[in-house]
């Protein structure tokens, strides 16, 4: 009997403990880009770990993968899908094969600077397009940072006006809307893998590339070329994603930290990513790169040769009603940011 009522108690305690006590839950957080303890990712990230961390004394721990450990920007984007990886920061590269409305930032010389992307993205247009992402995929955004404007890159040949690209081939992501604005720009679009494109460019494969001065700088591709423009056809986001169902299954607090980590995260990527660029700019200049600044006039013939063929498509893909919300969300900031300067 004394047996009997020792183990009752006992199963008691247990339970009593097991109901008080919240289990523990371990994030898998996934970027594909690189480890370097100095890159803005890694920096944001860190910044968001540590918050969550703290803030629910250890409920919730994020575990961290850079540099592709958990797989390439399309593999990490359908492990996020499926709910096998919880967390991850990518670019809107690969989305459109799971939601094809995020083709919108596509369109060359949408945004003219970061002030309106930003607005925009924040905006009620941003948070509308990723709640129908949420709904379409299960794919949670937490926060829209930056991946930086791209601009064209070349070796030999300096780029100024439209004229200059005639006949260049220029290395594009797998991405029909790329491969159009550089074919409407009298360019040759050249698909290469990006771990391929140091050896693309040193042997002349390609002419020239398109990519943010970030990483132009940090791959060193000044090694191997010669010339950049600061046109900035294309800003590229980089989004914080979660697993809804994961979400769902987190407490109240734990989402409200997650929630306030991810906004830190988001503040300092893009502070930190508006640093390298102008410190990039500086240190590929020093290792003998020229940086051509076009004049309002040849942006804007960019802009008018390359954006309607573009668009036309985008429509196709993306459906004309989010263009057409995307174009309007654009001049309502910048007719706001114009205001606000009066």
């Amino acid at each position: 009997m004394k047996n009997t009522f020792k183990t009752l108690c006992a199963l008691v305690v247990v339970l009593l403990v097991a109901g008080g006590a919240s289990a523990a839950v371990t994030l898998k957080l996934a970027n594909a880009g690189p480890a370097d303890p100095e890159d803005r990712t890694v920096i944001a990230v860190n910044l968001l770990k540590n918050h969550v961390e703290n803030k629910t004394g250890g409920s919730v721990t994020i575990e961290v993968f850079h540099a592709s450990q958990l797989g390439n920007e399309k593999e990490i984007m359908e492990g996020l899908k499926m709910g096998t990886i919880e967390l991850g920061t990518i670019t809107t590269g690969p989305i459109p094969t799971i939601f094809k409305p995020i083709m919108v930032f596509d369109i060359p010389y949408l945004f003219p600077s970061q002030v309106v992307a930003w607005d925009v993205l924040d905006g009620p247009f941003g948070k509308k397009l990723m709640e129908e992402m949420r709904k379409a995929t299960g794919i949670r955004t937490l926060a829209i940072s930056e991946n930086g404007y791209r601009h064209f890159v070349t070796s030999d040949r300096q780029v100024k006006s439209v004229a200059d690209m005639k006949g260049l081939k220029i290395r594009t992501m797998e991405n029909p809307a790329h491969m159009k604005m550089v074919e409407s720009l009298g360019g040759a679009p050249t698909p290469v893998a990006f771990g391929e494109l140091y050896m693309a460019l040193q042997q002349g494969v390609v002419d020239g590339c398109e990519l943010p001065v970030t990483l132009t700088n940090n791959s060193k591709y000044y090694e191997v070329q010669k010339h950049t423009i600061m046109d900035g056809h294309l800003y590229n986001p980089m989004i914080l994603f979660v697993n809804d169902k994961v979400w769902e299954k987190l407490s109240q607090a734990e989402k409200t930290a997650l929630y306030e980590g991810a906004q830190l995260y988001n503040i300092a990527q893009r502070s930190i990513s508006e640093i390298q660029v102008q410190s990039g700019i500086k240190n590929i200049t020093e290792n003998g790169m020229t940086v051509y600044v076009p004049t309002a006039e040849q942006m804007e013939e960019f802009r008018s040769v390359s954006q309607p063929p573009v668009l036309e498509y985008v429509k196709t893909q993306a459906g004309e009603q989010w263009v057409k919300e995307v174009l309007e969300a654009v001049a309502a900031s910048e007719a706001k940011i114009a205001d606000a300067m009066k």
